[in-house]
């Protein structure tokens, strides 16, 4: 996995003071990302031990004292903040998975943003790992209709093999399923303030970083230039035909 530790990116559209949000380290104040793995009803028929729902890090316990089965299909919730610390505890999840035979069917997303190179690094591990591939994992967003999936979180929705969506939210056919995108900007410990610069070294890379990445797996690089386009402390929605003409959705 690679993770940018030193620097912080942010692809982020979070709540914060008024007065103080050019002053706010969102990412640095912000708690670990909240994972959850549960199992699949739908897909368990039949499967022993194959009904239980617990936070990552009861998972990833050594003996968790109870049957959880050796076949299960389950699916993973991702929630709150992208970061680093979240990023380490969805690999090991991911890994413990692997090694118990559990396989994913669904990515459930909740997120309103986060580190660029955190997101991304899960991403690339939803797709080269069996736990997803064997399925194939659908990502979508929690059934809460606060639920959303904002900025960075774009990342994670675009490395699933398929997405189930809902449109005309409050019967309005140009919202879609709570998806926004805006532009990164890098927090200046120093400064106390965010750089939104075009010119800054940081945002270059990982605006290169996210075009291989979607190019890698078919979804159009104007998503990134779209992104960068939005002020940092602005979101824009997304509608259906602009998912569909990026590849994040079929038309």
């Amino acid at each position: 996995m690679r993770i940018t530790a030193s620097i912080l990116l942010l692809l982020v559209a979070l709540p914060v003071p008024d007065a103080a949000a050019q002053n706010y380290d969102i990412l640095a104040n912000s708690p670990e990302t909240s994972i959850y793995i549960e199992t699949d009803h739908a897909e368990n028929k039949g499967r022993q031990g194959c009904d239980w729902y617990w936070p990552g890090n009861d998972y990833l316990a050594e003996n968790p004292g109870v049957d959880i089965g050796s076949d299960c299909i389950i699916s993973i919730r991702v929630r709150g903040t992208l970061n680093k610390e979240g990023a380490l505890t969805f690999y090991k999840v991911v890994e413990r998975a692997a090694a118990r035979g559990h396989r994913a069917s669904t990515l459930v997303l909740d997120s309103k943003g986060g580190d660029a190179d955190a997101a991304i690094s899960m991403a690339q591990l939803i797709r080269k790992s069996e736990v997803f591939s064997a399925v194939p994992v659908v990502a979508r967003i929690a059934e809460d209709y606060q639920s959303v999936c904002f900025s960075a979180c774009v990342v994670l929705l675009s490395a699933a093999f398929a997405r189930e969506l809902e449109f005309d939210i409050d019967n309005n056919p140009a919202l879609p399923s709570r998806i926004g995108i805006h532009g990164p900007g890098q927090f200046d410990r120093q400064r106390g303030s965010y750089d939104t610069s075009a010119a800054n070294g940081e945002i270059l890379r990982v605006s290169r970083r996210l075009k291989e990445y979607f190019a890698s797996i078919g979804v159009a690089e104007k998503l990134v230039d779209d992104m960068f386009a939005v002020p940092f402390d602005e979101i824009r929605l997304l509608s259906r035909d602009e998912l569909v003409s990026y590849g994040l959705y079929p038309d």
